[in-house]
């Protein structure tokens, strides 16, 4: 039965132990790869996904989530970094890609438009 994201939140409850069954990792290295896919505010995409599957390092992880049953019996898990150091690279990155993709000749009247805003935002 599928359901709405409002029913699926409804219908939420929290897993404290994981079955005793082998996930796909091909389906969450998917999972993650579409994740990687998701917009931010000016593109900057300051996170890294870690999957992670070895068994040793998968129990340093439970005993840093307070050895909770859920972090005890996974199998897998993906850790989320946030990475705010690498924001100066990312808008400078950025920047740089603007810079090019505008300085074209016989740029459309909405391009040129934005090339307006561009050097008036960044001063440039």
């Amino acid at each position: 039965m599928e359901k709405t994201v409002t029913e699926a939140i409804a219908y939420r409850r929290s897993c404290r132990v994981y079955k005793n069954e082998s996930i796909d990792a091909e389906k969450v290295k998917h999972c993650l790869e579409n994740a990687a896919l998701a917009p931010t505010s000016s593109n900057l995409q300051l996170w890294e996904f870690y999957h992670i599957t070895n068994p040793e390092v998968l129990k340093k992880l439970a005993m840093a989530c307070f050895n909770q049953n859920a972090a005890k019996t996974a199998q897998q898990m993906v850790v989320v970094v946030a990475r705010k150091d690498l924001w100066g690279k990312r808008a400078k990155s950025n920047l740089h890609f603007l810079n090019k993709a505008f300085d074209k000749p016989n740029l459309t009247d909405r391009e040129q438009g934005r090339k307006k805003w561009h050097s008036i935002t960044t001063g440039s």
